[in-house]
């Protein structure tokens, strides 16, 4: 392996599918609040979730350099291949993420679509509400995956077992911030409704979800230090480029920067709210990335090292 194989396509992956697991997440919590502007964001996270799963999967399919193996996955179960598990997974969810986002579709909309739209089902809620439930279960399952996925590799940088909670915890982050932003982006009649309402209910969910973000990096890191034949790994990671994206993109404009505005007792403004939304996803998707490309270089440092040798 002397080369860099898993690229951008991978990295976005892992944040698309994460961002759609917190999304559906968030999408179902918002829905029990009968509140309109919780309902304006449920019905924009119950969207962006299908919409990010599909594009994460494009994005899968995109890296793969033989594109007939992701539809032979689809024709066979390999329990003991992450891989396998994992488009099963994905596609389960992706169906009960699409699904669950036709309820949310206004009915004379629904209604032109073939075959399914005039289901009755899709105007009784205790409906939508039971799938929601199911949903988030595989929601979570899929936010964790995408951390088992790397760990389960022979890449010394990934093999962590604290990865799929740090990309759960992050899926979790990105995907509320995700159906707030859009709900505030889409319906600016409801502005001042969403940052009183749903922001602030996000703004104390924070305070609880970001510290357990933070914590799970931290393990993270501690753990190429137990035992301490293995610091060595983690140098990719915190040095270079890849530390200064690491140290002030993820850790300081993506975490702490988010967790101290979120502690915050005062009424928050439009400035504050994009602020804290945006480093959220900005630094999910500079977790995958720095992750994905520093992983791998230990490999293609030591592939250079053997090419070199006489």
């Amino acid at each position: 392996m002397s080369e860099i194989t898993w690229g951008m396509p991978v990295a976005l992956d892992l944040f698309f599918a994460g961002l759609a697991a917190g999304a559906f997440c968030f999408a179902v919590l918002a829905s029990r609040r009968a509140n309109e502007s919780f309902q304006v964001c449920s019905r924009t996270a119950a969207f962006l979730a299908p919409l990010s799963v599909a594009f994460g999967l494009s994005m899968l399919i995109l890296d793969l350099r033989s594109k007939t193996r992701f539809w032979f996955t689809m024709t066979v179960f390999n329990g003991d291949s992450p891989m396998s598990l994992g488009v099963w997974l994905l596609t389960l969810f992706s169906f009960i993420a699409a699904f669950y986002a036709i309820f949310w579709i206004p009915a004379v909309v629904r209604e032109r679509i073939p075959v399914i739209g005039r289901w009755p089902l899709w105007s009784q809620q205790r409906v939508r509400d039971a799938l929601g439930w199911v949903g988030v279960p595989i929601a979570l399952m899929v936010s964790i995956y995408t951390g088992v996925l790397l760990s389960s590799t022979a890449m010394p940088l990934w093999r962590n077992f604290a990865l799929p909670a740090l990309f759960c915890f992050s899926s979790l982050a990105t995907g509320f911030a995700g159906g707030v932003l859009l709900a505030i982006l889409f319906s600016p009649g409801k502005r001042q409704e969403i940052v009183a309402g749903p922001f602030q209910w996000l703004q104390r969910s924070y305070r609880v979800l970001l510290p357990a973000y933070l914590i799970a990096l931290l393990v993270y890191l501690l753990l190429f230090f137990v035992p301490a034949t293995r610091q060595q790994e983690v140098i990719p990671l915190i040095t270079g480029w890849n530390g200064l994206v690491w140290w002030l993109g993820v850790v300081g404009f993506g975490i702490l920067l988010p967790m101290l505005l979120s502690m915050r007792k005062s009424r928050p403004g439009l400035s504050m709210v994009f602020t804290v939304l945006g480093a959220l996803l900005i630094g999910g998707l500079l977790l995958r990335m720095v992750l994905v490309f520093a992983g791998q270089v230990h490999i293609v440092a030591a592939a250079y090292r053997l090419a070199s040798m006489p």
